[in-house]
C-alpha cells in the first residue's frame, strides 16, 4: 500500500515537471509570423545532394515546436504547457532523421524499396539504427496510378547514444546496401 501511494507520487511529480523549453516552444509554435516559422525550420536542414532532395533533423525541441503548430492550425489555441509535457513524453531524449530520395526513373517500383537510414559512429564502433525504419511512398503529381518518384525515409534514434558517437554521420544506403549519401551529424548545432 505504501509502495503504491510512493509510485503514484513520483508519478505525479513527474508529470508536473515540465519541459524547460515549453514556454518558448508555445510561443514559436504559435507565431502569426510565416517568416519566423520557416526560418526555423530551415534551421533543422541538413546538407542534401544527389539523389536526396531534402533532408531534416527532428530534435525534441523542434517536435515541441511542431506539436504546438499543429494544433494552432486546428486552432486549438487552448495548448497548454502541461498538454505539450504529456504530448512529448514518447518523444523524450530522441531524434528524428527524415531524409527523400528521388528514385532513377528508369526502375519501376509498385512499393517503396528498403532504403535505410542509419547513424555511422565511427571506424571502429558499431552503427546505431532506429527501432523501425519508416518509409513512404512518393507520387508523380497526376492521374491515379501515377509512378513512385522517390521515398520518404524516417528513423528515430536515441540522442545519448549520437552524442556518445565519436564521429557521427548519417547514411542512406540503397536495397542493396550501397551508400547513397552522407553528412557528417553535429547535434549541438541543434536545440
Amino acid at each position: 500500500m505504501v509502495n503504491q501511494a510512493i509510485i503514484a507520487l513520483a508519478v505525479s511529480i513527474g508529470l508536473l515537471a515540465q519541459l524547460p523549453y515549453a514556454r518558448e516552444a508555445l510561443r514559436l509554435g504559435r507565431t502569426q509570423d510565416d517568416a519566423l516559422y520557416a526560418a526555423f525550420t530551415r534551421g533543422y536542414a541538413l546538407p542534401a545532394a544527389e539523389p536526396v532532395e531534402s533532408a531534416e533533423i527532428v530534435t525534441e525541441f523542434r517536435r515541441a515546436v511542431l506539436i504546438v503548430h499543429e494544433r494552432a492550425l486546428l486552432g486549438e489555441f487552448g495548448f497548454t504547457e502541461r498538454d505539450l509535457n504529456v504530448a512529448m513524453t514518447p518523444h523524450l531524449g530522441a531524434v528524428t532523421f527524415i531524409v527523400q530520395a528521388r528514385l532513377n526513373p528508369m526502375h519501376t517500383y509498385a512499393k517503396p524499396p528498403a532504403y535505410e537510414l542509419y547513424i555511422s559512429t565511427g571506424p571502429d564502433t558499431p552503427p546505431l539504427a532506429g527501432r523501425e525504419t519508416k518509409r513512404d511512398p512518393v507520387y508523380a503529381l497526376g492521374p491515379m496510378g501515377s509512378p513512385l518518384i522517390a521515398v520518404r525515409v524516417e528513423v528515430t534514434i536515441p540522442r545519448m547514444k549520437i552524442d556518445a558517437a565519436p564521429r557521427p554521420e548519417l547514411i542512406l544506403t540503397d536495397e542493396h546496401a550501397n551508400v547513397l549519401w552522407r553528412t557528417a551529424i553535429d547535434l549541438s548545432r541543434f536545440r
